[in-house]
């Protein structure tokens, strides 16, 4: 499941359906394909009243692979387990009702005998909705989210166009914040993915090389200071490494190969995440992309977890499903992967986990370091 939250300082209100339809790439990141997605809705009181006397604002929004049942047969039990998972952020987001969106190239013509699975599927939905007093205020379904696409209700006779997705509110919002929004996922899931087997071997080559040195570098700093200076030299290695890559000069296979050795120091890691949330955000997380990408397994995980931690507290659901991913299939064992993949899969908001960064600047301060503080940048 992919979870993605609308900035709580900025609660989104869209009025027609195609606009909400077309918002749904800026939201996800990419535009869903064989998907459903869900759209928490909250009551607000602090905007116009709609004709039916309520106003909402859109919340927590959720994707999931969409699979139909077959003619005669029960929803499978993968979609149940999305839906289990659906009601339970839901409830937790004090959702009152949702909107589903169900996007599916076999989902054209309204008249399609395919319809009836879809209704079988929408009516399991709204039982399991109804089981936690949450109501189903909307379904939709359309082929592809494109402008000038048309959407339509199933069992009903009510369509609709979608308007344009790259012009939407929320697209414009999200360029301007500098997120950028993908092809598809599988454009999303190529961001991590690994560079060819010879990149990722010649970093490997000079992993045993660097864990030597920086062994011995950190014993020697060890015993004329304590492990508190040695970790402080580690961390200002991996500073000094993101600010010259910061300024253009992309890291050599060695450059590369200490970073890994570096961030396998866990004090040193869990300090790292703090850059999550300051000024220097974006060129970690482009470094930890970098890594994630040319390092061998399983030294790639930790490069990937800050990848997914830094996507994550700033509300890209989707890349940070996507790092996850990639941690934990480089480490299966990956304990910090393990734990924020968790709380992205039960659907947390980004505010649950950005003390984790506020820890990462106490365990820098704790080391004598002071980490840059202030807005991550746009």
């Amino acid at each position: 499941m992919t979870t993605s939250t609308p900035s709580s300082s900025h609660p989104l209100r869209l009025t027609d359906v195609g606009d909400v339809i077309a918002a749904l790439p800026a939201l996800m990141g990419f535009p869903p394909m064989r998907s459903i997605v869900v759209m928490c809705l909250t009551p607000t009181g602090d905007a116009p009243t709609r004709p039916n006397g309520k106003v909402a604002s859109i919340g927590a929004v959720m994707r999931h692979d969409l699979v139909l049942p077959r003619p005669g047969e029960s929803v499978t039990e993968p979609m149940r387990a999305a839906f289990r998972r659906f009601c339970a952020v839901c409830a937790r987001e004090g959702a009152e009702s949702v909107v589903a969106v169900l996007v599916d190239d076999d989902l054209i013509d309204r008249h399609d005998p395919v319809i009836a699975d879809v209704c079988r599927l929408v009516d399991d939905f709204a039982d399991h909705l109804d089981a936690v007093g949450i109501d189903l205020a909307g379904v939709y379904a359309l082929p592809e989210i494109t402008g000038g696409a048309t959407w339509f209700v199933p069992g009903q006779n009510i369509t609709g166009s979608v308007a344009d997705p790259g012009s939407s509110v929320v697209a414009v919002a999200r360029v301007f914040e500098g997120s950028p929004i993908r092809g598809s996922r599988t454009e999303l899931a190529a961001l991590l993915a690994p560079y060819p087997p010879a990149v990722r071997q010649e970093v490997a080559r000079y992993i045993d090389e660097v864990v030597e040195t920086r062994d011995r570098e950190y014993e020697r700093c060890a015993r004329e200071g304590g492990g508190e200076r040695a970790d402080r030299l580690e961390l200002e290695t991996v500073l000094a490494h993101i600010e010259t890559y910061a300024g253009g000069t992309d890291p050599s296979a060695s450059d590369i190969a200490e970073l890994a050795v570096l961030l396998a120091n866990r004090t040193v890691r869990d300090a790292a995440m703090g850059l999550a949330t300051g000024p220097l955000a974006r060129p970690a997380e482009r470094l930890w992309t970098e890594l994630a990408r040319a390092l061998p397994d399983p030294e790639r995980a930790d490069a990937a977890a800050l990848v997914g931690f830094g996507a994550y507290v700033r509300g890209d659901g989707p890349l940070a499903g996507v790092a996850l991913a990639a941690a934990l299939e480089s480490d299966p064992r990956h304990r910090l992967s393990d734990l924020l993949d968790q709380a992205l899969q039960a659907g947390l908001r980004p505010e649950s986990i950005r003390g984790l960064a506020e820890t990462g600047h106490e365990i820098a301060a704790r080391l004598g370091l002071e980490l840059p503080r202030g807005d991550e940048p746009s």
